[in-house]
């Protein structure tokens, strides 16, 4: 008899910040809860077939040999973990971004920049708020010696999201939704940000916004997975943004930060119309195979680990195994322009909107 046959799942969500973390708890025979959603691992099998979900998934999205490769390996490292928990979210974590998250975007990310007046006020908001910021408090997927900083400003996190919801819109292809910006966190000395994706509902069409740091830092790259198969190493300049589809693609900062403080603002968004009529954060549930608890044994790629749901590869430096033929990418951005994958840019054509908005 299979372990979810045996005993019940329960899948809890907290949110932390734009993480959100899954807990499996064991509780009473064959019974799965996905926040209000309730249903028997017999239900959850029927949805299964109606799905017509197969493991192995007969393909991917995108279907790109890139892809395939990085999402193969990573299905083959989950299976091969022995903790129940970690595996279950391993499957989670990655059955959405292999097979039942959407994608947008032809590579999943890009290099821009934001309007330099918003980012000159909130630059002057942090300096202003650092010497009245809080402790975040313990952050399970963010390790280092010291706990996070924050500073409170939702005025201007309301402001980031009405200002930069043209860009990501440009980016996407696709009307958006405000789901939340969230900041500013300011990361500490030797902080590490394990690789992770967030919520499939609302982190769908995100930005990673990059403010300020203190004078002795030295550059601290997020690290994205792209749809090309490649790991994206990206640099980023006070004002720059990293574009991304947050819910699908693997990112972070596994590599220990080297300064006082680092800080970034996260804005998120969703598509705008049918997409809340699907409950997406439950959808990865339905894709994950019934013998999700055999141990299968891989002897091609590294051990992994999970933290909360984010993933290390401890047997490489900086727990992350891709960072070895990782590509570089440095900006400054270019306001109204994207840089992605293999140098290819191309033009959101924010400057013609301006123009239009001046004439009215």
């Amino acid at each position: 008899m299979h372990m979810a046959e045996a005993i019940a799942t329960i899948l809890a969500w907290r949110l932390e910040g734009s993480l959100l973390v899954g807990l499996v708890l064991f509780l009473s025979p064959s019974l799965v809860q996905v926040g209000e959603a309730r249903y028997t691992e017999k239900e959850r099998m029927e949805m299964y077939v109606k799905r017509r979900h197969k493991f192995p998934f007969s393909a991917y999205i995108p279907e790109t040999p890139g892809w395939r490769e990085v999402m193969d390996k990573r299905f083959d490292q989950v299976r091969a973990l022995t903790d129940s928990q970690m595996k279950w979210d391993g499957w989670i974590q990655t059955a959405n971004a292999a097979v039942t998250a959407p994608n947008f975007t032809e590579f999943g990310w890009g290099l821009t920049q934001a309007p330099d007046l918003l980012t000159m006020d909130i630059r002057q908001a942090i300096y202003d708020g650092l010497p009245r910021a809080r402790s975040e408090g313990l952050i399970d997927v963010i390790a280092g010696p010291e706990e996070p900083l924050f500073i409170d400003r939702p005025e201007l996190n309301k402001r980031a999201l009405t200002e930069l919801q043209p860009i990501l819109e440009a980016w996407s292809g696709v009307e958006l939704v405000p789901a939340m910006a969230y900041g500013f966190r300011l990361y500490r000395n030797e902080s590490s940000l394990w690789m992770h994706t967030d919520r499939a509902q609302t982190h769908v069409i995100s930005c990673i916004y990059h403010i300020a740091s203190s004078d002795d830092s030295e550059p601290w790259p997020i690290v994205i997975e792209d749809y090309a198969g490649n790991t994206q190493m990206a640099h980023l300049e006070p004002g720059d943004m990293l574009l991304y589809e947050s819910s699908k693609n693997f990112h972070g900062r596994p590599t220990k930060f080297d300064g006082s403080w680092y800080t970034s603002l996260f804005v998120h968004f969703f598509p705008r119309g049918e997409w809340n009529r699907k409950d997406h954060d439950v959808e990865a549930h339905y894709a994950i195979p019934p013998n999700w608890d055999e141990v299968v044994p891989d002897k091609k790629n590294p051990k992994l680990e999970l933290i909360g749901t984010s993933l290390l590869e401890p047997s490489c430096p900086d727990n992350w195994c891709g960072l070895k033929n990782a590509k570089k990418v440095y900006g400054p951005g270019e306001y109204g322009t994207v840089l992605t994958t293999g140098g290819k840019r191309y033009s959101l054509n924010l400057y013609e909107e301006d123009e239009d908005a001046e004439e009215l």
